[in-house]
């Protein structure tokens, strides 16, 4: 019994009683998942966000993950709440002559690569002046199925075999620093980081990200 409770709570996490964003504690409060649900995230936080803060965040990690990952979500059949409207198939680009195209390839098939931001290091560790917005790299890891070479093979004449990333590094930046903040709650409770910063970069109240969040 002792460790199916152990099990238990491991799982569901800490319940803390108020918003760890904006400190609201009258209002309905929700499950706050550390690592997003869409990564496969298990680790939640309980009784943890206001209404107006999970709107905020569930908006930048969904857009993070669907601008950045939407193929290796649907390739590693990681978890959705939408599983029965993954398509059997994923747009690759192709461009010859100068002219755009794009072919739908089967994701057994498809190349696929984890797309990861590299940030500088937060700009509070060189400088006292703030930095709006976050700067980054974007560094790519082969994870499955055939590398672009292989699959231009497939494509005689073709300039150019890839995909297109339309990203936002505020949006990464945001999540990464969330799932930190909310890992830092679960171990230890939110009362030694009631006046952290990153309470207010997170949801955005705090423009000046790059000042606060880096690699």
């Amino acid at each position: 019994m002792e460790g199916l409770i152990d099990n238990y709570i491991s799982l569901n996490g800490r319940e803390i009683g108020e918003c760890i964003y904006c400190g609201e504690r009258n209002g309905a409060l929700s499950t706050e998942h550390a690592v997003p649900y869409g990564l496969n995230g298990p680790w939640t936080l309980l009784r943890a966000s206001c209404a107006s803060c999970a709107k905020v965040t569930t908006r930048f990690e969904h857009d993070a993950m669907r601008r950045l990952w939407p193929d290796i979500r649907n390739v590693l059949a990681m978890q959705s709440r939408r599983r029965d409207k993954r398509s059997a198939t994923l747009p690759l680009v192709l461009q010859r002559n100068g002219q755009k195209e794009v072919v739908q390839v089967p994701r057994t098939e498809f190349p696929t690569y984890l797309a990861t931001l590299l940030f500088p290091p937060p700009a509070n560790c060189r400088s006292r002046q703030p930095v709006r917005g976050v700067f980054g790299n974007l560094d790519l890891i082969h994870l499955c199925g055939p590398t672009f070479r292989q699959a231009r093979e497939n494509y005689p004449g073709a300039d150019f075999v890839g995909v297109h990333t339309n990203f936002s590094a505020e949006d990464f930046g945001r999540m990464v620093a969330k799932i930190g903040f909310c890992a830092a709650v679960s171990a230890l409770g939110l009362g030694p980081f009631k006046n952290t910063p990153i309470r207010n970069v997170i949801p955005g109240s705090d423009p000046c990200i790059g000042y606060r969040v880096g690699g």
